[in-house]
């Protein structure tokens, strides 16, 4: 960097209203924190932020002094490590945003402490899926047994699908950024991130991020798919069902109201185990989730 634009920097760093107690933080910390922050921004969709209501202008720094005191609470976690690729830039943001939002209705809104989540919760979430407009009752759903959903759209071009972590009050939170609009994969991302409560609880002071673009070959990963998609079918079920021999849409019906689940999950199922996505189309772009939980239509 030169000097001009270190000067710059940290000129605008002083301006800079920082809230909270930094006691605990040199002046160093923090502005090396702030750097981050600004090389973050830069990478930022400004017009999209400004159309969110993010912030106000293009120019508009402070109002995501929430977002810079994420990123310095983050130093030394994987993600605050990570190159400043646009990417990275998007998904810390997203998170941050996902936090604020979880904090803000565990005050506004009475959230048990979480005793864990069972196998036989697993399933009986699963199969609330038969009601395409439960997606606007689940966070509703969900805080009763002291889980915080929050729906935040995805940034343009961000690369991830959602995340699950736990907040100071212990609490955990499931953040959904709806970036594929399939109903199957609303559900297989929601039960992937309930499967991580059930079996990962212990190490999500660290966020869980999920990018099911990518195939994953952790224990941590591939355990949660196992558990998610035996939620929605047991292994022995699924093995010799129907509708692996039968490709027909009635075969798929009868399945899913059999075993009580959405049938898209049936048809996406299907298409991600042999490999066809061109398969079941109409089924499992029947419903446009982001329309549903967005607009409520």
């Amino acid at each position: 960097m030169s000097n001009k634009n270190e000067n710059d920097t940290l000129n605008d760093w002083r301006d800079f209203s920082v809230i909270g107690d930094t006691s605990v933080s040199t002046a160093a910390d923090l502005y090396k924190s702030y750097k981050v922050y600004k090389e973050r921004f830069k990478s930022l969709p400004k017009s999209e932020l400004v159309k969110r209501g993010w912030i106000s202008s293009k120019e508009d720094t402070s109002s995501l002094v929430s977002y810079f005191r994420d990123i310095h609470a983050e130093q030394g976690s994987a993600l605050y490590r990570k190159a400043n690729t646009a990417n990275t830039s998007l998904i810390s943001l997203w998170l941050s945003k996902v936090k604020s939002q979880a904090e803000m209705e565990i005050i506004l809104r009475p959230v048990p402490r979480f005793e864990g989540i069972s196998r036989e919760k697993l399933r009986e979430i699963a199969q609330l899926s038969v009601d395409v407009n439960v997606l606007t009752e689940l966070p509703r759903i969900l805080s009763e047994i002291g889980i915080v959903l929050v729906y935040i759209r995805a940034l343009p071009s961000m690369k991830l699908d959602g995340a699950v972590f736990k907040v100071a009050s212990e609490k955990p939170v499931i953040g959904l950024s709806l970036r594929y609009s399939r109903l199957d994969y609303f559900w297989f991302t929601l039960l992937h991130e309930l499967s991580h409560l059930h079996l990962h609880m212990d190490i999500l002071d660290t966020p869980i991020l999920e990018d099911f673009d990518l195939e994953s070959n952790s224990e941590i990963e591939v355990s949660a798919n196992r558990l998610a998609k035996s939620t929605f079918v047991e292994r022995r079920v699924w093995r010799n069902c129907e509708p692996k021999y039968n490709k027909s849409f009635d075969a798929i019906d009868k399945f899913a109201d059999q075993i009580g689940i959405h049938r898209s999950i049936i048809a996406g199922m299907l298409r991600k185990e042999f490999g066809n996505y061109a398969s079941y189309s109409k089924i499992v772009n029947e419903y446009d989730v982001r329309e549903i939980i967005f607009n409520g239509s």
